[in-house]
């Protein structure tokens, strides 16, 4: 009898640690995060609210995305930068998630968009444009809200030669605050160049984040926020000299469905004048 009591008693203790660990797997994984940052400049006279999404890979948070498209409402954006791999190469119901996704976003606000490596496909891009989606391929747009007007480039980078410059696309005009989206950081180049604030994704924050550690993983790099290169800007703000880059950790996963301590994250970046 006793054994019987120790093998039910254990049988329970396995299913409510398996239900534990689902909840923090579904939570973690599936569930919105925003993330708000603030950055002074001088060279703004009122604030200007962006938010920027990045890396859903075709995934939804609710039907139709409404729990996501809520979540940017409720942020009141001016504008909503999209920086790539909205869906995964391949696959094309999660294509249309996307397009439907900025599509409805582009009704109410501007949106501008650069892709990543997996959504680069030309067509896709033409249905973003009909969408009313502003596609940026070594573009930049002044965008005007109330008396400031900010400039944003996008460029399409999905690797860097030791060339890269941007100085061969682009004149900076040191009048106006410029923001550069690209879908993967060069933190050292776009500084060079002079941008006050790049908005980058691809990482996915590393998806699996340790505590003090911070990403287990960027690629084939291990622990990456404690080496050298462009490979520890993985999630967050920062800083080198005058310039600025945050690093959004994504809304989707690749290749795995799963996150822990690293929830999709919608970013609101709040530009305030000094």
């Amino acid at each position: 009898m006793r054994e019987k009591r120790k093998k039910s008693h254990g049988c329970r203790n396995f299913i409510l640690y398996c239900i534990i660990v689902a909840a923090v797997w579904y939570f973690g994984t599936f569930t919105l995060k925003t993330t708000e940052v603030r950055i002074e400049t001088e060279q703004i006279d009122n604030p200007i609210k962006i938010v920027q999404i990045s890396d859903l890979h075709g995934s939804e948070f609710g039907k139709e995305n409404e729990f996501l498209v809520e979540a940017i409402k409720s942020a009141e954006p001016d504008v909503i930068i999209v920086t790539g791999d909205m869906y995964t190469a391949g696959d094309l119901d999660g294509q249309n998630t996307a397009v439907s996704l900025m599509h409805r976003l582009a009704k109410a606000y501007p949106v501008y968009f650069v892709h990543g490596e997996h959504d680069n496909d030309r067509a896709y891009e033409k249905r973003l444009t009909e969408a009313g989606v502003d596609v940026l391929d070594y573009e930049w747009r002044d965008i005007t809200v109330g008396t400031s007007t900010i400039r944003l480039y996008g460029i399409t980078n999905v690797f860097y030669t030791e060339t890269f410059d941007l100085t061969n696309e682009f004149v900076l005009d040191q009048n106006v605050y410029n923001i550069l989206a690209a879908h993967i950081a060069n933190f050292g180049a776009f500084a060079d160049f002079g941008m006050d604030l790049s908005l980058c994704g691809d990482t996915h924050g590393g998806q699996v984040r340790l505590p003090y550690l911070g990403a287990l993983t960027n690629g084939e790099t291990w622990l990456p926020e404690h080496q050298e290169g462009d490979c520890k800007y993985m999630k967050g703000l920062y800083t080198l000299g005058e310039s600025k880059l945050f690093v959004n950790s994504g809304l989707g996963n690749y290749p795995v469905p799963i996150r822990f301590l690293n929830r999709p994250e919608v970013a609101i970046i709040t530009l305030m004048p000094e």
